[in-house]
């Protein structure tokens, strides 16, 4: 056999070719440049460590063969995502550690459908993974960090290793992202490729989200992926040697310096007859190939991994002391944590919501306190642990979970964690110009903990306010979000939703997003109506790299979205605007409309005009901005409360658009302004102090 000495760095990615059919392809010579224009020093170095291990290793093998000593890793993975489907769940990351411990323990029940060759050299690496529940800095931790980034895109840049790095020396890292580039689905390098103090920062496994586990966005097809990086990770090759490319006539001249896996070209399908380097059989059925029915790691191959978890090369030998399990959590996980979410956070009197434990750890009791006199508690994980739960009143909720293990308990109080609101809070038509007392009615959600929603006197298209989110501190990723409360739409026939919104790009074009979308379900479920994208109708003024303020109402856009569908007209009608951000300008809004059409008979005609009075209450005199959809004939009048008109605005024909009425400072008192077509009329309060 050839002794392997150069660096090599495994970055495997797959496409599909049939249902559940995937080939790899490999970019290694593009990796290994990248590492070493990163770290020039290194490519001279690395040889003689991957060396040094290799002699290593042939001696542990030769003196002691393999070992049975269960070694256990900590790991920790780092999930980077934009809020999308790469941020995958706390279960499909336990399903991809399950996978590991049952492959790397030769646990897996397809062992059945090993050939006979290799039957007898099937194994049990004695290799266990476990998600760390103390951090580096002693602090209790689930094993999984969540970190929102753009970089989520792009796996192949080491950055992404500089959001979130645990020593290497205690912990396996896994960083999980959307994408990696160049097809590729999970990378990782040999000890000896990162050996030395240069190489911390880079060593790990970064894998794409729907290659991790077999649920979720992952699949069974897929799930095998990080053991297979795993074993690179722990000195293996691919089990036709050195180079990227299987199925290559010359890979016969390599070998993976196993003994017991024949020299072999490599496979991207299954072909369980094949001895493409002479007389001996393929084994096509090893992690190591890409043949996708693998289902085994050899004796050599195991003895090979625990050669490298006995060497000091890269730390690996650190991870699996006692010490280090004991500092890393990974014996007896302590309870140290009470943590729920739910599946909403605002729902309607009479609905339900789902809580779902996410307590760490070995938890075995539960008790919830809902907030409204109901609690539920017991250690019946079916019943007590993700309960559900049906508020019978409007009002906001703290909720309360307990947790215990038997010997200890520990508490979280999440204060006004639920909003549960009435049917028809608000009746069509509905008109909001933000230059009342914020939020009023509307329920933002800053998801991420940045800038949120809030009113400002500095822009606006009407009136002396609107609605920002200040995108320019926003990093990318992050969303917020902006609900209505519930607004009647019983018995219409159509109704819209228009507003009026300013933003720009930034020098750098990006493709920020705002959403609008409607539920008929108070919330329950959505469906988008409108998108605005930062690429193409999102901006409404020139591109700027200074802090964006609509300079007039030129810099403001404005759309009416149609509703028509039957599922939304009800008392639970609501709608909600999203901003994700990727790296954008600011945003505001104003003059947000819901006009509503009914028959005649079901409910009074609704006008079709639009309006804002402000100040109101006033010290002074009023504004009054009202929006026309087509010209028509339009009386308004200010009346007192002894019933006598004050003041009459308008009489007479007023063409389609926006007209401004000034209403002249009156006595103190509450007045009534009254908006009339024809035999239908709208009526609004204010008041003069």
């Amino acid at each position: 056999m050839k002794l392997l000495s150069a660096v090599f760095i495994w970055l495997c990615a797959f496409n599909s070719i049939a249902q559940d059919h995937f080939t790899y392809f490999c970019g290694q010579t593009a990796a290994r440049e990248r590492l070493f224009s990163r770290h020039p020093h290194a490519q001279a170095t690395c040889e003689h460590d991957s060396q040094e291990l290799e002699r290593f290793t042939q001696l542990q093998e030769s003196q002691r063969g393999g070992g049975t000593q269960v070694y256990i890793i900590p790991v920790v993975f780092h999930v980077i995502h934009l809020n999308g489907n790469e941020n995958i769940s706390t279960d499909q990351i336990m399903d991809a550690i399950n996978i590991l411990n049952r492959d790397f323990r030769k646990q897996n029940a397809d062992t059945i459908a090993i050939v006979d060759d290799f039957v007898d050299i099937a194994a049990d690496s004695y290799i266990e993974f476990r998600l760390a529940t103390i951090d580096p800095e002693g602090n209790c931790s689930s094993g999984i960090n969540r970190v929102v980034s753009d970089l989520t895109n792009d796996g192949y840049n080491s950055d992404i290793k500089l959001l979130s790095n645990w020593p290497r020396n205690s912990y396996l890292n896994v960083w999980v992202c959307s994408n990696i580039g160049n097809n590729v689905a999970g990378y990782t390098y040999m000890p000896g490729d990162v050996n030395g103090n240069w190489g911390a920062l880079e060593d790990g496994i970064v894998m794409r989200s729907d290659y991790v586990g077999s649920i979720g966005t992952g699949s069974i097809a897929r799930s095998r992926t990080l053991t297979h990086e795993v074993g690179h990770w722990l000195n293996l090759y691919h089990t036709w040697g050195p180079t990227n490319a299987p199925a290559e006539a010359s890979n016969c001249d390599f070998d993976d310096n196993v003994t017991d896996t024949p020299n072999t070209i490599g496979y991207v399908s299954c072909n369980l007859n094949g001895a493409s380097c002479g007389s001996a059989r393929d084994n096509v059925q090893n992690y190591m190939e890409y043949s996708y029915c693998s289902r085994m790691f050899t004796q050599g191959q195991a003895n090979r991994m625990r050669a490298a978890l006995q060497s000091n090369t890269a730390s690996r030998n650190q991870l699996w002391t006692q010490a280090n399990l004991a500092e890393t959590g990974v014996l007896n996980p302590p309870l140290c944590a009470a943590s729920f979410t739910s599946s909403q956070y605002t729902v309607c009197a009479g609905d339900e919501v789902a809580f779902f434990d996410n307590s760490f750890h070995n938890v075995t009791s539960w008790t919830w306190d809902f907030g409204d006199g109901q609690s539920l508690d017991g250690n019946d994980p079916l019943i007590h642990k993700n309960p559900i739960h049906a508020y019978s009143e409007p009002g906001i909720y703290s909720v309360t979970l307990t947790v215990g293990n038997g010997v200890q308990t520990v508490s979280t109080t999440e204060t006004a964690f639920v909003r549960v609101l009435s049917s028809a809070m608000m009746q069509a038509p509905f008109s909001e110009g933000f230059e009342g007392t914020w939020p009023g009615t509307w329920i933002s959600n800053n998801i991420n903990g940045d800038e949120a929603w809030e009113t400002t006197s500095t822009a606006f298209y009407s009136g002396s306010k609107s609605l920002r989110l200040r995108n320019f501190n926003i990093d990318a990723g992050n969303v917020d979000e902006l609900y209505s409360a519930t607004i009647d739409l019983t018995g219409a026939e159509m109704a819209s939703i228009s507003y009026k919104w300013a933003w720009a790009n930034r020098s750098t074009e990006t493709d920020d997003r705002l959403r609008l979308s409607a539920s008929g379900d108070c919330g329950l479920t959505w469906s988008m109506r409108k998108m605005h994208k930062g690429t193409t109708n999102l901006p409404t003024a020139d591109p700027t790299d200074a802090f964006f303020v609509p300079a007039g109402i030129n810099d403001w856009s404005e759309t009416t979205v149609e509703l028509i569908n039957d599922e939304w007209f009800n008392d639970r009608f609501r709608f909600k605007f999203d901003f994700t951000s990727y790296g954008g300008n600011n945003l505001y809004l104003d003059d947000i409309n819901v006009v509503a059409e009914f028959p005649s008979g079901v409910k009074e005609v609704t006008p079709l005009f639009i309006y804002s009075v402000y100040p109101n209450p006033s010290e002074g005199g009023m504004t009054l901005d009202v929006h026309q959809l087509s010209s028509e004939s339009v009386q308004i009048l200010l009346v007192n409360a002894l019933g006598q008109v004050v003041d009459q605005l308008h009489n007479g024909s007023l063409s389609s658009g926006k007209h401004i009425f000034t209403i002249d400072e009156q006595a103190a008192g509450l007045y009534t302004l009254v908006l009339s077509k024809g035999t239908h009329s709208d009526i609004r309060r204010v008041v003069f102090r």
